[in-house]
């Protein structure tokens, strides 16, 4: 048969009832989802020709919830009229059914009863108007890129496709929709046989198509087919997220007479804390901004410490300013009105981290965390090593705040250096921190080794180690093309996420592709259970890592 596209139907109105419903109270708690008990239309019917669909669930379900789980496909060039009633829903469609076409409903799990129980999978319901009902199937898995968990809840849309190529510029609305279960698995069920553009959205404003701040999955092929012997796809579809969208300065507020406060729409960086990169400015009154900082990585919220403001109206144009992606902000202007409030922040030491006695590995980050921009530290920073001999060192901040210890050299295995902060040379109390650096010993440390194979003779692949305690870096090794033996060295105790993925373009990231124009993900895998890493031992996985054969 001949499918056509749909029009954006799905906001359904003329929703009715005889009552408000109200969920009944007293009993034990309701934790059973409504299901589909009886249709009209039967499950599989031919030669239908009523317009009518009444639809009977085990119990009553929420009437706006019937609004914004229900799809049908192919959609009406008209509104349909949707009624709710208990546990009743009928739908009637406008004009009368297409010949020999199979129409399938579909309630996401978005669908929920009088308490608020929804379902676990999507419910679908197919009959046709024909003498045959289409039995195309594709049935796929969507996994996080990050953790290779399984992604429950996402949309999935798929998209008819006339030959093998995928869609120039994605249609208004997908041909089909359903939603992944638990287990992050999918399955569209009663397609036409043709191919298909398939991917997986989470879709946050539920208009059925993607917006560049939702994560998405681009499909790992550009056509599938659809047809009854379709085994599930064995490559999954992989969540990530592509943010192309710079942030926004929401509000300003003013603290008091000489500090401010800028919250953006999203967390952000400072790529540079150049004062002179903000201008403040009042008619000919130019403030100067003495400070740039944040109080912590990855906030919302940059502050400014500028000369004395009277109490009146003043202009802000935003400086250097970027999200976590790298999108910069516009140099938008905002508007303030200055408080005469005096400023009563006093500088505050926030405390080491990890901690006053670390053990690290050469490459892991040492922090000394303040409330406020200090004075210069140098001077109040005193390290030396076990036998009282200085150390020379650097200080790294992007945010104004948390300072990052680099000793020169660095940090050997082993070794132990001291921290002496002196409060009274950066004007706090009369107050000595001090900190143990401790380098971890060798005999502390194990490795982790084993093979990887992979279908692509021409590509590097990239493996990391990722470990599931906070604080250890992430471990990165790149083979060559055509190399399949790894070995990660010098390796703490504990639980490790092992990951994979062929470096097409060479980047040392992994790449999820993208919709349009569609770029396919470079293939990515996970060994399935984490491993564990031990003191002078070499672990090796139980399996290999092994990519599945790319067409």
């Amino acid at each position: 048969m001949h499918l056509r596209r749909p029009k954006a139907w799905f906001a359904l109105v003329c929703l009715s009832a005889c009552a408000n419903p109200v969920a009944p109270t007293g009993g034990p708690p309701d934790r059973t989802p409504p299901a589909l008990v009886e249709s009209t239309p039967a499950a599989g019917a031919t030669h239908v020709q009523d317009a009518t669909v009444r639809l009977v669930f085990s119990e009553a379900v929420e009437p706006a919830s019937v609004v914004r789980s229900l799809t049908l496909t192919p959609a009406p060039p008209q509104r349909p009229e949707l009624r709710v009633r208990g546990r009743i829903v009928t739908l009637r469609l406008p004009t009368p059914l297409r010949p020999n076409t199979t129409y399938v409903l579909t309630f996401d799990t978005n669908l929920r009863d009088l308490h608020g129980v929804g379902l676990q999978a999507p419910i679908t319901l197919a009959f046709s108007t024909g003498a045959a009902i289409n039995k195309g199937r594709i049935e796929g898995r969507v996994l996080n890129a990050t953790t290779g968990q399984p992604v429950a809840n996402a949309d999935v849309y798929a998209y008819a496709l006339r030959d093998s190529l995928p869609p120039a510029r994605l249609p208004a609305q997908p041909d089909y929709r359903t939603q992944t279960d638990a287990e992050g698995r999918f399955r569209f069920t009663h397609l036409s046989e043709q191919p298909y553009f398939v991917i997986a959205l989470i879709d946050r404003n539920r208009n059925r198509r993607p917006d560049p701040d939702e994560p998405f999955a681009a499909p790992p092929f550009p056509a599938l087919q659809a047809d009854t012997a379709s085994a599930p796809v064995e490559i999954p579809w992989l969540l990530t997220a592509s943010d192309t969208l710079s942030p926004i300065p929401q509000r300003i507020e003013a603290l008091s007479n000489r500090r401010l406060r800028v919250r953006f729409s999203e967390p952000v960086r400072l790529p540079s804390r150049d004062p002179q990169s903000w201008q403040l400015f009042r008619e000919a009154t130019r403030p100067a901004v003495r400070q740039v900082y944040q109080t912590a990585e990855r906030s919302p919220e940059v502050y400014l410490e500028t000369d004395p403001l009277a109490p009146e109206a003043y202009w802000l144009r935003i400086g250097s300013v970027a999200d976590t992606a790298g999108n910069l902000a516009r140099n938008d202007t905002l508007r303030l009105i200055a408080v005469d409030r005096p400023d009563t922040l006093q500088l505050r030491f926030l405390g080491f981290a990890p901690g006053p006695e670390a053990r690290l590995l050469p490459d892991q980050s040492f922090w000394l965390r303040f409330n406020a921009p200090p004075p210069p530290l140098e001077a109040a920073i005193r390290l030396t090593d076990w036998a009282e001999q200085a150390r020379s060192f650097r200080l790294e901040s992007e945010t104004g705040t948390a300072f990052r210890l680099v000793p020169d050299p660095p940090l050997q295995l082993g070794e132990r250096l001291k921290l002496v902060l002196d409060g009274r040379a950066i004007g706090i109390a009369d107050t000595l921190w001090q900190a143990v650096l401790l380098g971890i010993p060798e005999s502390d440390l194990g490795s982790i080794s084993g093979l990887v194979i992979s279908p692509d003779s021409t590509a590097p692949v990239v493996l990391e180690l990722l470990p599931q305690r906070a604080g250890l870096p992430v471990r990165r090794i790149t083979l060559a093309p055509g190399d399949s033996l790894f070995r990660f060295e010098r390796i703490p105790e504990g639980r490790y996420q092992l990951r994979a993925f062929i470096d097409r373009n060479a980047n040392q990231q992994w790449d999820g592709g993208q919709l349009m124009p569609y770029i396919p993900p470079e293939p990515l895998i996970w060994l399935a259970e984490p491993l564990q890493a031990r003191p002078r031992w070499d672990v090796a996985p139980a399996d290999t890592l092994r990519f599945p054969p790319i067409p």
